[in-house]
């Protein structure tokens, strides 16, 4: 029985990790700009004869935009915390990421699947983040699963959004 499913999801991270060309990367459409603190693209594919779309969210990362993520965290169904490889202080932020994610999902009270996903891949010989590292934070935070991807390339990008959509149909249980 095929089914169409729509899922709305969120990317976030500090600034310049990867999260605008991640967005980018592979999908077949973009929306207007809403407001100046977020993009919104759309993802269609097929899973199980199911035609999947994804409204990818890409909420800006200043400080001056954080008042408004339980907003738009409103109806989300997953998350993708974004970090470079190549830029260790992205990813001393994941708690400080995660709890405002989380903190802003408290009214949903519903759990989600969240990656943890490294951008910049094509970037590995100036690599400042293992990959043992990665997965070592993801597991204390009980990310779902971390990747490494680049935008540039392609390398993993729909593997990653893939993942991510089959988590949140396992989570609501239609598998």
């Amino acid at each position: 029985m095929s089914k169409e499913l729509i899922y709305k999801i969120c990317l976030f991270g500090d600034r310049n990790v990867g999260k605008t060309s991640l967005t980018q990367a592979g999908i077949q459409k973009k929306k207007a700009k809403p407001p100046i603190c977020i993009d919104i693209a759309i993802k269609n594919f097929t899973i199980n004869s199911s035609k999947i779309t994804l409204q990818i969210w890409n909420l800006r990362s200043g400080p001056q935009f954080q008042f408004i993520f339980p907003i738009f965290m409103r109806g989300v169904s997953g998350g993708i915390f974004m970090y470079d490889i190549a830029n260790y202080s992205s990813i001393k932020n994941v708690e400080k990421w995660l709890t405002l994610f989380n903190d802003s999902l408290s009214n949903e009270k519903k759990k989600i699947p969240i990656l943890m996903v490294g951008g910049k891949l094509d970037l590995h010989k100036e690599r400042m983040i293992s990959r043992r590292s990665a997965k070592k934070i993801s597991k204390k935070y009980k990310i779902v699963k971390n990747f490494e991807c680049s935008s540039k390339t392609g390398e993993n990008v729909d593997k990653i959004f893939e993942f991510l959509t089959r988590s949140i149909i396992k989570f609501e249980g239609y598998v």
